[in-house]
C-alpha cells in the first residue's frame, strides 16, 4: 500500500506542478490540460504501463473524476462513452462545463470566488434600487462604501457585512458545490467501469472538511482513485482521495477594469476595484505582462513602483 500511496502522491504533485505554465511570451497561464497530461504520464510510469495502451485504459477506469478549482468556478474531468463514425462505442475522458460556486438566499444569488471578489444578482433591488441588478465587487465594499449605507441599515445581519459569516458560507458553498458535482460524475462512472469488467460500485467517498480546508483559497486539483484491486481477497480494493494546491500567490493575481476610454489592472485585493467596473474577460491574470498585453494600465492605488505604467492624463 505504501507504494500505491507514493505512486498517487507523485502523480498529483506532478500534475499540479504543471498546472501553472509559461507560454511563448513567458507569461503565466493556468493549463488544466497540461496538468492532466502530466498526472497520467506520471501515473503510467509509476505503474509500469508507460508503453501499454490497454493497461493504461484499464488504469484510467479506476479514476472516475479529476476536479480543478479555478478562481470563480470549477471543472471536472470525467469519462464518457460516445459512438464513433464506425458505429462502435468508445470511452474518452472529457471536460465538464465550468460550474460556479453558487449560493442563494432571499435577497441574492451569489457567485463566490476563491477570494473576496463576489458576483451578486440583487433579486430585490436592495443595493441600488431599480438601477441595475448584477454586481461584481469585493464584498468589503458593501461594508464601507456610502452607496450601500441603506442596505447596511436594512440587512444588518447579512453575511456580506460580517467577515466570519461570509467565510463560513463561502467555504461551505464551495465544498457543497464541488461534492454534489463530483458525486454525480463518480456515480456516472459505474457504467463506464463495467466496460472494463470492473464491478466495484463507484461513489464519492466521505471527505472531511479539514481535507478541503487547505484548498479553498487557491487554485487546486483533486483526484478520486477507487476500486483498484489490492490484497489477497477479491473484495479488497485500494481507494484514495487526493488533493494538491497550485500555490498561485494571491498578491500576484490581477483583474482588469474598464474605465472611460482605457483599461487598468488591479491586484486582487485592491480596494479600488470599482463595483460598476467591467472585469475584462471575467478571468484573473497572473502577471503584469499579461495585463499590459491586453492594453491595460496600472492602478495607481495598489501598484506603486517603477515597473508599472499609469494611464496618461488627457483631461
Amino acid at each position: 500500500m505504501e507504494q500505491l500511496n507514493r505512486n498517487l502522491a507523485t502523480a498529483i504533485d506532478d500534475g499540479v506542478t504543471s498546472l501553472s505554465q509559461l507560454d511563448s511570451n513567458n507569461c503565466l497561464k493556468i493549463s488544466m490540460d497540461a496538468a492532466v497530461k502530466s498526472f497520467f504520464l506520471s501515473l503510467y510510469s509509476s505503474f509500469g504501463v508507460i508503453s501499454d495502451k490497454e493497461n493504461q485504459e484499464k488504469l484510467n477506469a479506476y479514476i472516475p473524476v479529476i476536479t480543478f478549482t479555478m478562481e470563480d468556478g470549477f471543472y471536472i474531468f470525467y469519462s464518457e462513452d460516445f459512438t464513433g463514425v464506425d458505429g462502435y462505442t468508445y470511452v474518452a475522458k472529457t471536460w465538464s462545463e465550468k460550474f460556479p460556486y453558487y449560493y442563494e438566499d432571499e435577497d441574492f444569488i451569489y457567485g463566490f470566488s476563491l477570494g473576496n471578489v463576489i458576483s451578486l444578482y440583487d433579486k430585490n433591488g436592495l443595493l441600488s434600487g431599480a438601477e441595475r441588478s448584477v454586481f461584481k465587487l469585493d464584498y468589503h465594499d458593501i461594508q464601507t462604501k456610502s452607496e450601500y449605507a441603506s442596505f447596511r441599515n436594512l440587512r444588518p445581519e447579512s453575511i456580506l457585512l460580517n467577515d466570519e459569516s461570509f467565510e463560513l458560507v463561502r467555504k461551505g458553498t464551495i465544498i457543497s458545490c464541488i461534492e454534489v458535482s463530483m458525486a454525480y460524475y463518480t456515480s456516472h462512472h459505474n457504467k463506464i467501469a463495467q466496460r472494463y469488467g470492473i464491478t466495484y460500485n463507484f461513489s464519492l467517498p466521505v471527505i472531511r472538511d479539514d481535507e478541503w480546508a487547505p484548498f479553498l483559497d487557491d487554485i487546486s486539483m483533486f483526484v478520486v482513485f477507487q476500486g483498484y484491486p489490492y490484497g489477497n481477497e477479491a473484495s479488497e480494493t485500494y481507494n484514495r482521495f487526493l488533493s494538491a494546491g497550485a500555490k498561485v500567490s494571491k498578491n500576484k493575481v490581477y483583474y482588469i477594469e474598464q474605465k472611460d476610454w482605457y483599461y487598468i489592472y488591479h491586484r486582487s485585493d485592491c480596494p479600488e476595484l470599482r463595483q460598476e467596473g467591467i472585469i475584462f474577460d471575467d478571468t484573473p491574470y497572473y502577471t503584469i505582462k499579461d495585463c499590459v498585453e491586453k492594453g491595460a494600465y496600472a492602478c495607481e492605488h495598489c501598484c506603486k513602483n517603477r515597473k508599472h505604467v499609469y494611464a496618461p492624463d488627457i483631461s
